[in-house]
């Protein structure tokens, strides 16, 4: 017979055992019951101390994105009130850019009616040198001088008053490799060509030629003067744009 066994068939033989046996497991489950409790109260403690842990943190977590928060609001308000700000300033800008552009084409407009001044000015003044040569030039006849001399002195006298000409200078006639130079000075460097009549635009030829002559002797490229007293008004048509195209400053005295 086991031990179980043996334990049950005494119970039953005494009732008082049994009775008291009873109570002892009771008292048994009683006692483990309350340790059962007691660790699960403090494993509930434990949690709850835990919990108000969690709800610190979390606290302290919503604080401090609240004040991030408040400063990602200031920042953009600081924004919103620098692009204002810049808004104004470039509006500012883009009307000082329309006054300046405006300025500016008033600018061009009085530079070109300047320009066109300054055109007229000295067609003026080419006309007039015209007239004083033509006129000049028949009194020359009667001053015993010829028209090329005329010529030379009367530029002569026009380059000084311009400052172009230093007052020791003067211009003269110079002649190299059977070619003569009606009008020249080395310094500063100047060339010219005379004729009393004009046939053709040739003269303009003439002038180069003579200029390449004396090339290698000046130390700048010269100043080129073709001094005509009269020519037809085909031909000095012709003689006006080759002129330009070669920087010839021209003279004519008289167009027929």
């Amino acid at each position: 017979m086991s031990y179980t066994e043996k334990l049950l068939e005494e119970l039953e033989r005494s009732p008082e055992l049994a009775q008291r046996f009873r109570k002892t497991v009771e008292n048994i489950l009683l006692n483990e019951v309350l340790l059962e409790q007691r660790a699960l109260r403090s494993d509930f403690n434990r949690l709850l101390e835990e919990q108000k842990k969690l709800r610190e943190d979390f606290n302290r977590e919503i604080k401090l994105l609240r004040e991030d928060f408040n400063k990602l609001s200031e920042e953009q308000k600081r924004l919103r009130e620098d692009f204002v700000e810049l808004r104004a300033d470039f509006t500012k800008l883009s009307e000082e850019q329309k006054r300046l552009r405006e300025d500016f084409n008033k600018m061009l407009q009085e530079l070109t009616d300047l320009r066109r001044g300054y055109r007229r000015l000295e067609t003026r003044i080419q006309s007039l040198h015209g007239a004083m040569l033509a006129g000049f030039g028949e009194l020359s006849k009667f001053a015993g001088i010829t028209f090329e001399e005329f010529s030379r002195k009367f530029l002569e006298n026009y380059l000084k008053a311009q400052g172009v000409l230093p007052k020791n200078r003067y211009l003269t006639k110079y002649k190299i490799d059977s070619e003569e130079i009606d009008i020249f000075c080395d310094n500063p460097a100047i060339v010219g060509e005379v004729t009393a009549y004009a046939q053709s635009a040739e003269e303009v030829d003439k002038l180069l030629k003579k200029v390449e002559l004396v090339r290698g002797m000046l130390t700048s490229e010269p100043r080129k003067y073709l001094i005509v007293l009269t020519a037809p008004k085909e031909v000095a048509r012709s003689l006006e744009r080759l002129s330009e195209e070669n920087q010839i400053e021209l003279v004519i005295g008289k167009i027929v």
